[in-house]
C-alpha cells in the first residue's frame, strides 16, 4: 500500500496550523514555503481538508487557513479519510472462485469470506484504529518547543509581509 504524497503534506500542514493557531490564519504560500511543497498542488490538498471540515479558510489580505476543530479532535485517520474516503483498501475479487475453481464457485462462496479476506480486513481495521488515536495535538507536541517556535517565527515573519 502506498499513500499519496499529499497525505504527509496534509498532516504537516495541520501540525503547522495547530502550532500557529494563535497567530491567525496561515496563507497557502506560507504553508507551501514552510515545507517546500508545490503551491499549486498544496491548493488541492487544502481544499480537500476544507471540504472535509477539518480546516476553514478566510478571505482577504490577512486571510488563509486555520483549524476548524480543536487539534485534539483531528486525527491521522481524518487525513486518510480525506485522501481516500471510507473505501476499504482491500477489495476482495473472489479469485478463489475463478480458473480451476469456476465449477465450484457457488459452493465456495457459500462458505463465506476466505482467510485472506479476513486477514486483510483485520489488518486494515487495526491500522485505522491506530491512526484514530494519533491526534494533530499530539503530533504538534512531538515536534517539541524548538519546532513549534520555528514554525511560529516563520509564520509571523510571513504575516508581517502580507
Amino acid at each position: 500500500m502506498k499513500l499519496p504524497r499529499g497525505t504527509e503534506w496534509m498532516a504537516h500542514c495541520l501540525v503547522a496550523l495547530s502550532a500557529c493557531e494563535d497567530i491567525g490564519p496561515l496563507a497557502k504560500h506560507t504553508l507551501a514555503e514552510m515545507f517546500d511543497i508545490p503551491d499549486a498542488y498544496l491548493s488541492k490538498q487544502l481544499q480537500q481538508l476544507v471540504r472535509a471540515g477539518i480546516i476553514r479558510s478566510s478571505a482577504g489580505n490577512r486571510g488563509g487557513y486555520f483549524l476548524a476543530r480543536p487539534a485534539s479532535t483531528v486525527t491521522l485517520l481524518d487525513v486518510i479519510k480525506t485522501v481516500q474516503g471510507d473505501a476499504p483498501l482491500f477489495v476482495c475479487e473472489e479469485v478463489r472462485c475463478r480458473g480451476i475453481f469456476t465449477d465450484d464457485a457457488d459452493a465456495i462462496r457459500e462458505t463465506g469470506p476466505c482467510g485472506i479476506h479476513h486477514a486483510m480486513v483485520e489488518a486494515e481495521n487495526r491500522w485505522r484504529d491506530s491512526l484514530a488515536t494519533v491526534t494533530v495535538e499530539a503530533l504538534t507536541q512531538q515536534i517539541g518547543e524548538q519546532g513549534v517556535t520555528r514554525m511560529r517565527d516563520f509564520a509571523r515573519a510571513q504575516r508581517a509581509h502580507q
